[in-house]
């Protein structure tokens, strides 16, 4: 399976399949401080097949009010988490902002444009990062830390891998590339089951532009949404690596 993402960003994206199908919407308002990125999946929708009739819309869908009524609680609780400082923070300190907070939405052009077919969404996770204290997964009515949630195993260029087990009984090793993230069975195989590409800007004849995209494995169809989540995790400790590595080869260079 072939999932395109609508922007650059992970954390603000519409991910469709390449018939344009919307199967997840990830959105990380700018106005909440604490960093939640919240992901909402199609419920006419099963291992990523579309179960029922899209309707082709030029907006996004509204949040419903279920969703508004727990992205308040989430504000609530923010001032309480924030003041907890943990000193076994799994992967603090995350960046305050990036990027995604400032710039608009790219709009793909050439081949990559097309209706996204969109049915009706509901609310499925959130990634609550922060500063300070532990980065929490809030799904199914649990609240997980992910400290919890991952162990810490192998090395790649931007640390040791994050391993989870999946509700299909199998464990699964994020590995923090240079480059790019990707996904690997965590067993002897060691077999690669998702790849993340980013977004790369056309340089006319030099170069063609490509979407964003996440690069799935068939056999990982029926754990997506545990792939989805993690994934918008662990990408952004990869980048805020990455980043924080440039800075201090260009702080060495001076």
């Amino acid at each position: 399976m072939h999932l395109i993402l609508s922007s650059r960003h992970p954390r603000n994206s519409r991910y469709h399949t390449e018939a344009g199908q919307v199967l997840y919407k990830v959105d990380k308002p700018r106005n909440v401080r604490s960093s939640i990125a919240t992901i909402r999946k199609a419920i006419n929708t099963s291992n990523g097949v579309c179960k029922g009739n899209f309707t082709i819309r030029d907006r996004p869908l509204l949040p419903d009010r279920h969703h508004l009524n727990h992205t308040e609680r989430e504000k609530d609780e923010v001032a309480e988490d924030i003041r907890r400082r943990s000193i076994d923070s799994h992967d603090a300190p995350f960046a305050d902002s990036d990027s995604e907070d400032e710039e608009p939405r790219q709009s793909m052009s050439g081949s990559h444009v097309m209706h996204m077919m969109e049915g009706h969404f509901a609310f499925y996770a959130q990634v609550e990062f922060h500063s300070f204290s532990s980065t929490r997964f809030r799904y199914n009515s649990l609240d997980v830390s992910v400290s919890e949630y991952f162990r810490k195993e192998g090395w790649s260029w931007f640390g040791r891998g994050r391993v989870f087990k999946a509700s299909d009984g199998g464990e699964y090793r994020w590995d923090l590339r240079a480059g790019h993230l990707e996904m690997i069975k965590n067993d002897g195989s060691k077999k690669r089951v998702v790849r993340f590409r980013e977004h790369r800007p056309s340089l006319g004849p030099l170069m063609k532009g490509r979407p964003a995209s996440l690069e799935v494995d068939d056999s990982c169809i029926p754990i997506l949404d545990e792939i989805v989540m993690t994934f918008i995790y662990c990408e952004k400790l990869r980048k805020d690596r990455e980043t924080q590595s440039r800075h201090s080869a260009a702080a060495g260079g001076n």
